[in-house]
């Protein structure tokens, strides 16, 4: 389905872009990413997905996959910077005012995202921070602005200290480091909770070569199995921020483990024994259950002939179904009123 802000943003991508351009990205771009164009300048694409990163890349565009560190972008060095909205507040306020800083003199903010995204507000806040007017323009419940520099700023937005890790987290009398930026940064997910107490009585008594965190955000899963025999652990991840806190997390509890960058485990090398995931379903702003078919396929790839992968996933997921094509053992082994947990063998 088409996402209408990024749709006005690639018209304003097309018809304004410098040499001296930046496209800030996430998840919502995703299936709209167009090829290179015959346009004179293309931005440069910095995202923190993994996915949006390479898939950029395969398009034409230069891109870069971090967490929105812009550091080595020199201050008021860019005319124009195009900006959908992101799902979560610290985002997109930390952008905002990374865009200020970077803007030259006149420089333009091309902003839009939805109305109950909260666009009206952010663009309001951007307006008074750059010293200019709001220009809001309105298709539908879609809205959109373009935010010129100007000479006098406003307040830096809050976005909650948004590039430093932070001690927030307790797991046992261990506490652990997060970042806003990722799914569920400060909290302990009740899923992956229900996951780890479930299965433990089950891979007690078993010993593992090669265990693999799936989706591993800030490094739960890893952490709460630290008990288990492992010889070897590796977590991935598509998002930078849980990339980072879940190789902060690992090097402060002493876990020997990798951490590599891929969407839904593809491009992994290895094989697992056993894997532990608890698989996203939003897509950006909007559910999407294509997700949990991605990550049983990858499942599948990855995971040894006598191996074990156990999924958390909520209850409305049909999970057992979903797996039928990829695995020939598919076992509830315990739900509650929220979530089920459910271990999948390929013999």
């Amino acid at each position: 389905m088409t996402d209408a802000p990024t749709a006005w943003l690639l018209q304003q991508i097309n018809q304004h872009s410098t040499e001296k351009s930046i496209w800030l990205s996430d998840e919502n771009v995703l299936r709209q990413l167009p090829a290179v164009s015959d346009r004179s300048h293309n931005p440069l694409l910095i995202t923190n997905r993994w996915d949006i990163a390479e898939q950029a890349k395969s398009l034409g565009f230069e891109s870069r996959f971090n967490d929105f560190d812009l550091i080595d972008v020199a201050d008021s060095s860019i005319d124009h910077i195009f900006y959908r909205i992101s799902k979560e507040k610290a985002v997109t306020h930390h952008l905002i005012n990374q865009a200020q800083r970077l803007l030259q003199p006149s420089g333009t903010l091309w902003i839009s995202g939805h109305k109950n995204e909260g666009i009206k507000t952010y663009i309001d806040k951007a307006s008074t921070l750059f010293g200019c007017e709001k220009n809001i323009q309105k298709d539908g419940v879609s809205y959109s602005s373009q935010l010129k520099k100007g000479n006098k700023t406003g307040a830096l937005l809050n976005d909650e200290d948004y590039s430093n890790l932070r001690e927030c987290l307790d797991i046992n009398g261990k506490i652990l480091l997060s970042k806003p930026g990722q799914f569920g940064w400060n909290k302990v997910d009740q899923g992956s909770e229900f996951l780890i107490a479930e299965i433990t009585p089950l891979v007690a008594k078993h010993s593992f070569e090669h265990s693999l965190d799936l989706g591993c955000g800030y490094g739960f899963l890893t952490i709460a199995s630290q008990h288990f025999s492992i010889k070897k652990r590796t977590l991935t991840d598509n998002n930078a921020a849980a990339l980072l806190t879940a190789a902060a997390n690992c090097s402060r509890l002493n876990i020997a483990a990798e951490i590599i960058a891929a969407d839904a485990g593809s491009g992994l090398k290895n094989q697992f024994d056993l894997m532990l995931c608890n698989p996203p379903f939003h897509q950006g702003f909007n559910v999407d259950e294509d997700l949990t078919d991605k990550f049983l396929a990858s499942a599948a790839n990855l995971l040894t002939v006598n191996g074990v992968a156990y999924f958390v996933v909520n209850q409305f997921i049909a999970l057992e179904k979903k797996a039928l094509p990829y695995f020939k053992q598919i076992n509830l082994i315990a739900q509650n009123k929220s979530f089920k947990v459910i271990a999948l063998r390929k013999n």
